[in-house]
């Protein structure tokens, strides 16, 4: 079999397997497919370089690839991903069902229906009355006038 066909098979599958297993979560077969995707290229240029050779290549291009982006790409996975509901915090939202100290209720934010809870200090919140969310304890949304 041509070697720059082969790697560039070896290419495919390992970069196919990094994308399908958890959104580059592994890195490695990545860096393994690029270097693989060099020695097909390598290859395909220099045809007449050995399966050795060509096999060296693939080492050496995949050992400085992964020195290269390994830290650059753990730095990247590394950044805090945005909190779901952030966007809350500081809305208005309206009561529904009656807020008090010792009573949860619920309030109508975004067009649907959350479990609610009074902030500390607040007196009671009655139907129909405009809060405003302070934040958020898991889908509980922690509201004040």
């Amino acid at each position: 079999m041509n070697p720059a066909l082969l790697y560039l098979l070896i290419s495919v599958a390992l970069i196919g397997t990094e994308l399908w297993i958890m959104q580059f979560s592994v890195f490695w077969f990545m860096f393994f497919g690029l270097g693989a995707l060099v020695a097909a290229l390598v290859s395909w240029a220099m045809p007449e370089l050995s399966m050795v050779a060509t096999t060296g290549v693939f080492l050496l291009a995949s050992v400085v690839i992964s020195i290269g982006l390994y830290p650059v790409l753990r730095k990247w996975q590394r950044q805090p991903s945005p909190i779901a509901g952030n966007d809350a915090i500081g809305q208005s939202a309206e009561v529904t069902e009656t807020i008090a100290a010792d009573k949860p209720g619920r309030v109508i934010w975004s067009g649907a229906e959350w479990p609610a809870q009074i902030a500390d200090g607040e007196a009671t919140l009655d139907v129909g009355t405009t809060v405003v969310i302070r934040k958020i304890a898991g889908i509980r949304l922690i509201v004040g006038r």
